[in-house]
Parts: structure tokens; C-alpha cells; sequence
């Protein structure tokens, strides 16, 4: 029972933010609003199991401070980068594709906003469904283990943000490729961290085994990151528009940290 309403909860709070949110891009025109509620929605969503389950085991407790901390880091980061410059590039080609507004606003509705919400919903499975475990956890160590991990992700995406923010600020580095610090052993480290983040949610609610099967969360945050809105879509377009890229994705790893091929002469 307590397992049907975390997730009904959960589920409500997320699709009552996403359409409410939609509403409001409809009004001021601007779709990237829920890139930048993305990671508050998760920090919601814990608050919401804390208010819900009142957790006083370390695991309960985890299993909420995990996704919470990560989102206090990314969201004020991630609002401070998008908030004021309008909407992403992404979103106004789609619209200028549709021949009406209202018909846009239906596709945005279906094909950004609800998807972005079931997503949602799905990626945080393992924490709601590890809150909604009674007893102590059967492998204490996967607790421990996992929240290494978790906290491994969370600095490696938090140092590759501010690499990226430090070279853009820098308005020498236009044109230029940044291929030092972690984006020397990546090309995207910063969407390697938050894979790492959410397998590190995952292996620590396994320590109850009756987590297992949310493992379709980090699996479905892992596929996007690099199949759909993450390393496919920005190689493509960073290809295109930056000269030497080419030559970067040649020599640098796509996704995990992994040392550069021998033909690197980067220093």
C-alpha cells in the first residue's frame, strides 16, 4: 500500500507541475521552462516522500538527501545558465515547423512536457520505491557503495559545469573547443557524472533487493543522455558548427572518462 500511494503521489505532483508549467510557456512563449525545472521537479519529488514516508532509518534518509542535494546543486546552476536568454534554439525550430500555435503547443504538451514528466517519473523510481521499503536493508554495503558512487557523479558533473562555465566566461575561448580538465578524458563529463549520480541512487536503494527492477530508471536516464537529448544530438550540432571538432571527437571518448587516443597533442 505504501508502495501505490509514493508512486501515485509522486505521479500527481509531477504531471500537476508539467501542466501547469505548460500553461505557462503557452503564455510567455518559451518551451524551455521545463529544461529548467528538470531538476527541481526531482528535489520536489523527495521532498514530497520526506513529508509522505517521515524516514528515521539512514537508508530512508538516503534515499531522499540523495536526490535532494543533487538538486540544490543543479538546479540554482542550471537557472542561473537559461534564465533570461529565451527559448532554447531547439524549441524555436520545432516551432517554426508547425503551422499554427496551437498546433505546436499540442505537440509541446505531448512530445516535451508529458514526456518530460513521465521520464521524471520513471527515472526516480529507485528512491521512491526504496522509501517505500520496510525493515532494515538486507546489503547494508550496496547502501554504502551506492552512495559513493552517487557522490562520484555529483562532483564530476559539478566540476565539468563550472569547467564549461570558466571557458565560455573567457571571451578568448570563442570559437574554441575546451578539450582541458575533464573535457579532455570526455566530451560530455558533465553528462557522464549525472549517469553516475543516478546508478549511485539505484545500487543504494538495492540494498534492499527489492529495488532491483527500478533499475529502468538509471537505464532510461542513461539512454537519453547519450541516445536522445544528450551526446548524439549535441555531437551533431557541435560538429557542424565548430571547425576542429571533428578532430576532437576523434581523439576524446564520447561519454565516460577514458584517457585520450595517442594522436592527442592537446597539453
Amino acid at each position: 500500500m505504501t508502495l501505490m500511494i509514493n508512486i501515485a503521489a509522486t505521479y500527481a505532483l509531477v504531471m500537476a507541475c508539467v501542466l501547469v508549467l505548460w500553461r505557462v510557456s503557452i503564455r510567455i512563449r518559451d518551451v524551455s521552462i521545463i529544461d529548467m525545472f528538470w531538476g527541481a521537479g526531482f528535489g520536489l519529488i523527495a521532498l514530497l516522500m520526506l513529508a509522505i514516508n517521515r524516514p528515521t532509518t539512514l537508508y530512508g534518509l538516503a534515499m531522499v538527501a540523495m536526490p535532494l542535494i543533487w538538486s540544490l546543486r543543479y538546479t540554482p546552476f542550471i537557472l542561473q545558465r537559461n534564465w533570461g536568454h529565451g527559448e532554447d534554439a531547439r524549441y524555436t525550430k520545432l516551432r517554426a515547423w508547425k503551422e499554427t500555435d496551437a498546433a505546436f503547443n499540442r505537440f509541446a504538451l505531448t512530445q516535451v512536457f508529458l514526456l518530460q514528466g513521465h521520464v521524471m517519473v520513471v527515472v526516480s523510481l529507485p528512491f521512491v520505491v526504496g522509501i517505500s521499503l520496510a525493515g532494515p536493508p538486507a546489503l547494508p554495503v550496496l547502501l554504502w557503495a551506492g552512495a559513493a558512487i552517487w557522490l562520484a557523479g555529483v562532483l564530476i558533473e559539478a566540476v565539468a559545469d563550472a569547467q564549461l562555465k570558466a571557458f565560455k566566461a573567457d571571451p578568448e575561448n570563442k570559437g574554441r573547443i575546451l578539450d582541458t580538465g575533464l573535457w579532455r578524458y570526455s566530451r560530455h563529463p558533465n553528462y557522464f557524472g549525472d549517469a553516475v549520480m543516478w546508478w549511485g541512487v539505484f545500487i543504494a536503494a538495492c540494498a534492499h533487493p527489492w529495488a532491483l527492477p527500478t533499475v529502468i530508471g538509471p537505464a532510461m536516464m542513461t539512454h537519453f543522455l547519450i541516445n536522445v537529448t544528450g551526446v548524439a544530438t549535441l555531437d551533431k550540432k557541435m560538429a557542424r558548427e565548430k571547425p576542429g571538432y571533428a578532430d576532437y571527437m576523434a581523439r576524446t571518448s564520447g561519454f565516460v572518462l577514458w584517457p585520450p587516443k595517442a594522436a592527442d597533442t592537446t597539453s
